[in-house]
């Protein structure tokens, strides 16, 4: 089972710092995003899962739209494996509503200015962001239980949360362990483990915002030290 832990906004800076050994795995380091010029979320996980630069076919949605973005199993390199399963990754299987859900809390905690009611939305917004994580936690693990050759997970906590808190410490070094710990337990259950995410992020005061480089690494040695997210569809299916 090739399995492929694909972890939105993971720091390689942080990863560093808090010494998450476990998502290092034996070979690691950034990818090169820079061929993109609005390396957003869409637009990466979908060039990742169809192996070509999506960048236009998906900004041309507009901003709204192209979260709604999905594409037709053959043209991804899913398509390549016999029983193959896809969780919550943007631009094939996504949770719209987890997305609408915390982009409507994000939107109305820097539209108030009341320092009491931009408290509760924090919490309520990182409440909802953990649970979205249990859930699909839940059935990530389901899933490399059963009889797949390919699991991906999509991940969306450490970007969800830091957007609002990568200022605190404390709750980012919570969710690194957590990621770390997973990754400990994935690495039992198959023979291949990619961990990838699409970009980075760095501190804006107490908010956090996309860097410009991701992160990737694998129990298992490939053949460039900074591929590009891009790359991972061939490397993965020869």
């Amino acid at each position: 089972m090739i399995v492929v832990f694909a972890i939105d906004a993971l720091e390689y800076n942080l990863v560093e710092e808090f010494d998450c050994k476990n998502l290092k795995q034996d070979y690691y380091g950034k990818t090169d995003i820079s061929e993109f010029s609005q390396p957003r979320t869409m637009v990466l996980w979908s060039s990742f899962s169809t192996g070509k630069n999506k960048e236009k076919d998906v900004l041309e949605d507009g901003n709204k739209e192209m979260w709604s973005k999905k594409w037709d199993l053959k043209e991804t390199f899913f398509s390549h494996f016999k029983s193959p399963v896809v969780l919550d990754l943007p631009g094939f299987s996504y949770d719209l509503e987890a997305h609408e859900r915390s982009r409507k809390l994000l939107k109305a905690f820097f539209t108030t200015e009341d320092e009491q009611e931009k408290e509760k939305i924090r919490e309520e917004y990182n409440k909802d962001a953990f649970e979205h994580h249990k859930k699909i936690k839940e059935e990530f693990f389901k899933a490399l239980n059963e009889d797949h050759d390919f699991v991906l997970g999509y991940f969306s906590v450490a970007d969800v949360i830091g957007h609002l808190n990568f200022g605190n410490k404390t709750m980012m070094r919570m969710i690194y362990r957590e990621l770390d710990e997973m990754a400990a337990q994935i690495k039992e259950k198959c023979n291949k483990l990619i961990i990838l995410s699409d970009h980075g992020m760095y501190g804006v005061g107490m908010f956090g915002d996309h860097s410009n480089y991701g992160f990737w690494s694998t129990n298992f040695k490939i053949p460039m030290k900074t591929p590009k997210i891009t790359d991972f569809s061939s490397l993965i299916t020869k």
